[in-house]
């Protein structure tokens, strides 16, 4: 097994016959200041699910009913802040979607909850930086510079795909709208924004 698997593997599994029985479970493996993720807790299903986050193990807990697995009892897993991470970013995407989409929203204060579990998740996610804060804000701001790389490559295949269907012919924007389903408008603001994008590096570059 790969170290990176190794480290999204739970800490430790175990079975037991009921809900109080998973509950005084966690209660002999957690630390006192160990608390619960009720916010995660809800949008996972409260009823057949428990989160803990334990910081001075740097670890979760994660309780779930087995019996819509057909299987008996309840399941405690310790697990690492990658695993944990791994497990909860379904439920990230689909608070998201509804940031996104707010019509996905069938009460107003379903955007309370949904910001509490994601001040949960961010909870987790600091887990899985170094401990020490300037450390920890380091390697997020190299994360951050890895993702707007990534998406500064995505965002110039993008205008290159929109080119290529736009060609040189008259009626090239209208027919990448077309086939992409985007209007007119965006074809030409992507074309525009790739070539102010070429120009300031060009630009960038003959300063130096």
């Amino acid at each position: 097994m790969s170290a990176s698997a190794q480290a999204d593997s739970p800490l430790s599994t175990v079975t037991v016959a009921d809900w109080p029985a998973a509950e005084t479970y966690l209660a002999e493996h957690t630390s006192p200041s160990a608390y619960r993720l009720g916010a995660l807790t809800a949008q996972m299903g409260a009823d057949s699910h428990d989160l803990l986050l334990d910081p001075e193990t740097r670890t979760v807990w994660w309780a779930w009913d087995g019996d819509p697995l057909d299987q008996d009892g309840w399941t405690v897993e310790h697990l690492t802040p990658a695993a944990a991470i791994d497990m909860l970013d379904t439920y990230a995407d689909l608070i998201e979607d509804r940031r996104e989409d707010p019509s996905l929203y069938t009460r107003p204060d379903e955007a309370e909850d949904d910001m509490t579990a994601m001040d949960e998740y961010t909870a987790v996610l600091r887990l899985t930086l170094p401990q020490d804060p300037a450390e920890a804000a380091r390697a997020i701001r190299a994360e951050r510079r890895r993702l707007a790389r990534l998406d500064a490559r995505w965002s110039w295949t993008y205008a290159a795909l929109v080119r290529d269907l736009t060609g040189t012919e008259r009626g090239g924007k209208a027919r990448a709208a077309r086939q992409l389903g985007r209007s007119e408008m965006q074809i030409g603001r992507t074309l525009r924004e790739d070539d102010q994008r070429r120009t300031a590096w060009s630009q960038a570059a003959a300063q130096n």
